[in-house]
């Protein structure tokens, strides 16, 4: 089953995931609270004028994807997690 909404992309990822799914949206909804929360590519995304940041569930890991340049004042606190281009992994 595909989820339509971000509640049913929360309450179909793994188990071990969902209480953190709820954690990182907590917190980006207060970040941006006059954003929208909408699904795109399959992923809860936050969404202004502009998508601000998108974040996911997998098997083994969570991803936060912020926009653009987001991730670089942050090199240093990041060091010890995986980070690619415009993504961060957490391990489940």
């Amino acid at each position: 089953m595909k989820p339509k909404t971000v509640d049913e992309y929360i309450e179909l990822a793994p188990e071990i995931a969902q209480e953190k799914l709820i954690q990182i949206r907590s917190i980006l909804s207060k970040v941006a609270p006059s954003a929208t929360e909408i699904l795109k590519w399959g992923k809860p995304v936050f969404a202004s004028k502009t998508i601000l940041f998108a974040y996911s569930a997998h098997k083994s890991h969570l991803s936060f994807i912020p926009t653009g340049l987001a991730l670089k004042p942050f090199e240093k606190e990041l060091l010890g997690y995986t980070v690619k281009k415009d993504s961060i992994q957490f391990f489940l």
